[in-house]
């Protein structure tokens, strides 16, 4: 897709989403992203900024299914913000191209998060929030590029089961990796034990690089792969990849402390991600993967 392209199509999408401010885009600058989508600040006439997340549709995501991914997240950031516990950016408009889809949201200047703290308080805030009775999300979204599996579930143990049998099938593991993927789904349950598992909001992909701070120096949260699930499922990727200080863990963990079992979950939820990351990226997780199915089934 064009630059020229890409700018009338996001002025376009503001005026039919009743965008407050000046919907004419008058300059694209290319702005960091992550490793799935190309990013953009959007220069408004206004003289306002917004920020706008593309993505060419590619083999094995069609343009339709690239617009389905927008939209998810577009939920998954007004559910994030009507928890009103963390900072996260406001959705304004997604709209398709010909070759793609895009998400424009507000801008925020983010800067490095050096307190972490507030991010283990208010994390833990939107957790121990009121929730719906069942598990999961009114329809499916995407972790990455990867489709993440949602419906609604009375047992938790049974929405995590499903998950991670999507995964294992993406993935088509060989040998002894593959029998003990699916070993570790039958023994699922014992991991679960006498814990007691209520629907947090969870914001299901947030690692190091999907937080910072504002222009405040207040938590800020965004690309989300949201669903409400067990709260502990949030810590997975953050122990996987790192970047979350003591300061998070001792303030999250003193509002909600460890539960018996903690530290084998959190290896099923690494994992969870991890075969995720092997699905996106390559073999270069796939001894990853091997070494966490090796500590849960041996």
């Amino acid at each position: 897709m064009s630059a020229a392209e890409l700018q009338g199509a996001v002025s376009r999408a503001l005026a039919q989403a009743g965008y407050a401010g000046n919907s004419e885009v008058v300059r694209l600058c290319p702005a960091a992203g992550g490793a799935i989508n190309t990013a953009h600040t959007a220069w408004m006439a206004d003289g306002a900024q917004l920020f706008v997340k593309s993505h060419a549709a590619e083999p094995g995501l069609s343009r339709e299914e690239t617009l389905a991914m927008f939209e998810a997240e577009r939920t998954g950031l007004e559910l994030l913000r009507a928890s009103g516990c963390i900072r996260v950016p406001e959705p304004l408009a997604v709209g398709e191209l010909a070759g793609g889809a895009f998400l424009v949201m507000e801008h925020i200047a983010l800067q490095p998060l050096r307190d972490q703290r507030r991010l283990g308080e208010q994390l833990a805030a939107m957790h121990l929030a009121p929730g719906p009775a069942h598990f999961g999300l009114d329809a499916d979204n995407w972790v990455g590029s990867t489709p993440q599996p949602n419906g609604w579930y009375v047992d938790w143990v049974d929405l995590l089961r499903d998950r991670m049998r999507f995964q294992l099938d993406r993935a088509q593991l060989a040998g002894a990796a593959a029998e003990k993927g699916w070993e570790l789904l039958r023994r699922l349950p014992g991991f679960f034990a006498g814990v007691d598992v209520r629907p947090s909001l969870v914001h299901g992909d947030l690692h190091a690089h999907n937080f910072a701070a504002d222009e405040h120096g207040a938590p800020v949260i965004y690309d989300p792969a949201v669903y409400w699930g067990h709260h502990e499922s949030e810590l997975g990727i953050m122990r996987l990849f790192g970047g979350y200080t003591a300061a998070f863990a001792d303030a999250y963990h003193w509002r909600i402390p460890r539960a018996p079992g903690f530290e084998r979950r959190a290896a099923v939820y690494k994992l969870y991600h991890a075969l995720n990351h092997y699905n996106l990226f390559g073999a270069a997780y796939l001894g990853l993967c091997e070494e966490l199915l090796e500590e849960l089934v041996g």
